[in-house]
């Protein structure tokens, strides 16, 4: 048997999934070819030639199967992985105002401890610190630390997926071995995650750090609303860190060269039990005392962290379009012009600028520095439609 045989049959007989329309046609004409292997090369390369003619026939083009066999041995060695598990519960959970600050013991691989130092969560904001410990002898670029993570809940919620810095090395397909791992469904064509709940999220902020040790925070905010979990599941993987060289040129800087370096292959898959104060939250609902002609209040939510409203306006699209155009500092003028919330001492409060008119389901969604701690005084929503200004208050629904 040549190569080439040998590399066929690499491919088609080995364990891997090869779609059933055509593996049955393929390993027949294999089969062929074998019988009459001793009549010639001419004819060998023609039952090659009619395995390749069978997968066209049948609506599959080549590279379809090489896809295929790529994406099931990536898969495979993804579920070879190391794993340490771990977990925490709600009776190890220490309560500091509205932040857990969790009790929980490393949990170690290559040397390398991972624990879950705190977590806080509201409807729209999740937080967590991640607590690293490593070797002293381990070189870590603090600067430039990084890692993934991916937190989803017993109903197969996913909160939100991040693969860090390192994440070229998994081709950025975590996730996608990570929902069929988890049995969670997605659409294998999509390049990002299939609707994950955050909509906002930062990646591994270093909070603190001393020698061999790493405090990093997760932030995530949501459009729509976190559900009232009880328990989540908090991957952590990608740990290392970049090495990167600059090179003056002109008035600028540019990358010379930049390493990527892996601490480790393990993951770590933590269990949280969710304290009862965090899924039994409420949140408050507030609608306007009448309505405003050309605005529609579809959602105002209150929480621990502050105010979120969804809405639809009369022309704010045409803003928002026209701000691509102005300078950062302009656009935020008129945003705030446009919508805001006055308290009854006329105190103002606009937009926060991480949240300006971000769009969602048709709608546009905003966050204001109101929360439920301040709701021991009226407050005004207000808007300008077509030069004109209208207020009305916002009232418990």
């Amino acid at each position: 048997m040549n190569q080439l045989d040998k590399k066929l049959r690499s491919i088609f007989e080995e364990e891997r999934e090869v779609p059933k329309q055509f593996s049955k046609a393929i390993k027949e004409t294999m089969q062929e070819q074998q019988k009459i292997k001793n009549k010639g090369k001419y004819k060998k390369w023609l039952n090659v030639a009619a395995v390749l003619l069978i997968v066209v026939l049948l609506g599959t083009a080549t590279t379809n199967i090489y896809a295929q066999i790529k994406w099931n041995i990536e898969y495979k060695e993804f579920e070879n992985r190391p794993i340490e598990y771990g977990s925490a519960s709600i009776k190890k959970a220490i309560e500091e105002g509205n932040e857990k600050n969790i009790e929980m013991d490393y949990i170690y691989h290559d040397n390398i401890g991972v624990r879950l130092d705190s977590l806080f969560m509201t409807d729209d904001f999740f937080s967590m610190n991640v607590d690293f410990i490593f070797p002293k002898e381990t070189p870590i670029n603090t600067d430039t630390f990084t890692y993934g993570y991916a937190i989803y809940d017993e109903q197969k919620n996913v909160y939100g997926i991040y693969e860090g810095a390192l994440g070229e090395i998994m081709n950025q397909n975590y996730w996608k071995k990570l929902y069929k791992e988890e049995g969670i469904e997605y659409n294998p064509k999509d390049m990002f995650p299939s609707r994950p709940l955050a909509d906002n999220l930062t990646g591994a902020m270093v909070t603190t750090s001393k020698e061999g040790n790493v405090i990093a925070q997760v932030t995530m905010q949501t459009p729509r609303e976190f559900p009232k979990s009880k328990k989540l599941y908090i991957r952590i993987f990608n740990i290392g860190y970049t090495m990167t060289e600059y090179e003056q040129k002109e008035n600028r800087y540019e990358i010379v060269m930049e390493e990527k370096f892996k601490l480790t292959q393990a993951e770590w898959k933590l269990e949280v039990e969710v304290p009862e104060s965090f899924y039994q939250r409420q949140t408050v609902t507030l609608k306007l005392a009448k309505d405003i002609q050309g605005f529609e209040l579809k959602k105002l939510n209150v929480t621990e962290t502050g105010t979120n409203i969804i809405f639809k306006m009369d022309g704010f699209l045409d803003l928002v379009m026209a701000g691509m155009g102005m300078p950062q500092e302009e656009f935020e003028q008129k945003m705030e012009e446009t919508i805001y919330i006055v308290d009854e001492n006329g105190k103002r409060y606009g937009y926060l600028q991480n949240s300006n008119g971000t769009y969602f389901d048709n709608s546009y969604k905003a966050k204001f520095d109101i929360t439920k701690n301040d709701l021991n005084q009226r407050f005004y929503l207000c808007v300008k439609i077509n030069g004109v200004e209208s207020c009305s208050e916002l009232v418990k629904k």
